[in-house]
């Protein structure tokens, strides 16, 4: 397979992973009774009558982002596959274990968060024009609010800016789904 298509196989699934797990976390939060965007944190769909529907549909986005680095690794990209394969594993790993495993979940979801705001960074140097400042911005929103988020966590200092813990995640997490559906399409583009 050459690496044209080894490229567009991967733009697919990193676009095809971001969109999906999107319409699932949606379904997920209309069909779970009471949610809330402040108050509950995105994981909680993992419990419950949700659970199925979102667990397996974090599993399949942290799927399609291994897949994806495994057609990058053969283009010979090997150091953004090193990127998606680790938040792959993380994504998998959110479904895999779901919040009430407690430490699995949060590693989890620290991995996969962390991998794609470190890689946004990264891309800085791959994105060309102005949309490099995109990936740099970001990248620089992600491990800020990551930070913020695991502070909050660790030593229960919350500094949610009035979005409660459930809003000041989904900052995080739509800000790092937009990142990848870009990315994605940029490489379908041929433009990184």
């Amino acid at each position: 397979m050459d690496t044209a298509s080894c490229d567009r196989i991967a733009a697919a699934l990193i676009m095809a992973a971001a969109l999906e797990l999107v319409a699932c976390i949606i379904v997920a939060q209309h069909l779970y009774p009471g949610y809330s965007l402040n108050n509950n944190y995105i994981s909680d769909l993992g419990v419950g009558n949700t659970a199925s529907l979102f667990n397996t549909g974090v599993a399949g986005f942290g799927i399609m982002l291994a897949v994806s680095s495994l057609f990058l690794y053969l283009s010979g990209r090997h150091l953004r596959a090193l990127g998606f394969l680790i938040a792959g594993i993380g994504g998998f790993g959110v479904g895999a274990f779901p919040e009430s495993t407690g430490l699995p979940h949060v590693i989890s979801a620290t991995v996969v968060f962390g991998s794609v705001a470190v890689m946004a960074l990264l891309y800085m140097k791959v994105f060309k024009g102005p949309i490099r400042y995109y990936t740099w911005a970001s990248g620089l929103l992600g491990i800020g609010i990551l930070a913020l988020f695991i502070l909050g966590l660790v030593a229960g200092v919350h500094l949610n800016i009035g979005l409660g813990k459930g809003g000041f995640e989904e900052i995080l997490f739509y800000n790092e789904l937009l990142w990848a559906f870009v990315t994605g399409t940029l490489m379908m583009l041929k433009r990184i």
